[in-house]
């Protein structure tokens, strides 16, 4: 069980809508929107988040390297929707094209987190070979 902690308390951490869990703080709220309201730090942060969630999948599932794949990427695409869905109930909202965009960003992560593992371990083979 200690193996999948971090795994475990990242997806927490994923699913927590921190912006609603600032509000009643007027002046941590406020500093939360300058840092994140700009796109490209949106953009950055959910693909950094969703980067290492997919390392870690891809480094705590079994399998043939194809399962594993196929598995991580089913596994972040179902936790990105399940984030804007929490998004869209916490903000009290509805679906609309910027929640699309984070899910192909979420998912864009998740795929770097993947290629990043593999790239160690060619890597890693490589130098033992």
């Amino acid at each position: 069980m200690k193996r999948y902690l971090f795994l475990v308390f990242w997806t927490i951490g994923i699913f927590m809508p921190v912006a609603w869990l600032l509000r009643p703080s007027p002046v941590a709220y406020r500093i939360f929107n300058t840092l994140f309201s700009p796109a490209w730090m949106h953009i950055l942060m959910h693909s950094l988040l969703f980067a290492v969630l997919g390392a870690l999948l891809m480094q705590s599932l079994s399998g043939t390297l194809a399962r594993r794949v196929g598995l991580t990427l089913a596994l972040v695409l179902v936790a990105a929707i399940l984030q804007e869905g929490f998004q869209l109930l916490s903000r009290q909202s509805v679906l609309h094209p910027d929640n699309l965009f984070d899910i192909s960003v979420d998912m864009l992560g998740g795929l770097l987190g993947v290629l990043a593992v593999l790239t160690v371990r060619i890597r890693a083979t490589e130098r033992t070979a």
